[in-house]
């Protein structure tokens, strides 16, 4: 029989104020919380134990999975809430000091790490004799950088079942945000390749009938010891410019200029600087271009086609 969670008993037992719905609103968040904080292999048992580590640790996992900053301060508020019913009135409310930001999601930095930096963190990666698993990682690296997949995604892999070699496509199914499975068409040779190269690390799941690219037996502890290599090997903000999230904004980097001409917005000073850019490399069709290319970004990150809000996180906005 599993053991309860403390915390998550904690949710359920806290007194709120305001609406039920609003209250039950929190409660959900808050699940999430602890869920993350699971993962990170963080063990407070009660809701006056979580202090600002915690937070910080919820925040760079739910980063490294590619949440936007506007949904952790969401997940945050929901557990400062439960802290508060307890009496833990030491979470700082300042968001900042954890690396979320308010604003919009049309963030004008770009995130992506350059294809050479890719390069050298997976060549050191692989001659690295020190790390049993430094293969391993590297083969699932270069699978977030070749495919745009996310850090689970790239670990849950089926590739056995999933990828469909006669037809050039895989399906990624699980560890999807949202539950979603997508399918990735027309693989490049290069996107094959990664794949290839990746076969080697097939393991049984966890999952009858499934195998994927995690080590047996580690469960989903394998996506902070992935965390672990990427930084070990230099992926990091301070070092490369950006962290494992990076290699998915340099795919999608690329395949917008692939299929525009131009750089996309947040290679530019501003918005002005970016449609003249824009108008010189392909005239008046240019924001046709822009339009197809965020289309095709949108679906491949596992969103629908039009979700300007999702291609504005990795591109900046056009307008």
């Amino acid at each position: 029989m599993r053991k309860s969670d403390s915390l998550k008993y904690g949710i359920n037992r806290a007194t709120l104020s305001g609406p039920k719905s609003k209250q039950h609103r929190i409660r959900q968040t808050a699940q999430h919380f602890v869920k993350v904080l699971r993962q990170a292999n963080l063990g407070a048992q009660k809701w006056t134990k979580v202090t600002n580590k915690h937070f910080q640790r919820v925040a760079d996992a739910m980063r490294a999975d590619g949440v936007g900053d506007g949904r952790i301060a969401e997940v945050f508020s929901a557990a400062r809430h439960i802290c508060r019913a307890y009496g833990n009135n030491h979470i700082s409310k300042n968001n900042a000091i954890f690396g979320v930001r308010r604003g919009s999601i049309a963030n004008a930095t770009s995130r992506a790490v350059s294809p050479e930096v890719i390069q050298d963190t997976l060549t050191r990666m692989r001659n690295d004799t020190s790390y049993p698993q430094a293969g391993r990682a590297a083969a699932q690296i270069e699978l977030m950088y070749e495919l745009g997949l996310r850090r689970e995604e790239s670990a849950k892999l089926d590739l056995p079942n999933d990828w469909n070699r006669d037809e050039h496509s895989l399906l990624v199914q699980y560890g999807t945000k949202g539950g979603r499975p997508r399918a990735l068409l027309n693989l490049s040779p290069m996107q094959e390749a990664a794949l290839e190269r990746a076969q080697e690390y097939v393991s049984p799941s966890d999952r009858k009938g499934v195998n994927n690219l995690m080590p047996e037996h580690m469960g989903d502890n394998w996506l902070h010891r992935l965390d672990y290599a990427a930084r070990k090997h230099g992926l990091t903000g301070k070092d490369a410019g950006g962290t494992l999230h990076g290699l998915r904004h340099e795919r999608f980097h690329q395949i917008y200029v692939e299929h525009t001409g131009f750089e996309p917005p947040n290679q530019h000073d501003d918005v002005q600087v970016f449609q003249a850019a824009a108008y010189d490399a392909a005239g008046e069709k240019w924001p046709r271009l822009d339009n197809e290319a965020r289309d095709e970004i949108e679906d491949t990150a596992g969103h629908s086609a039009g979700r300007r809000d999702v291609s504005n996180a990795y591109l900046g906005s056009s307008y």
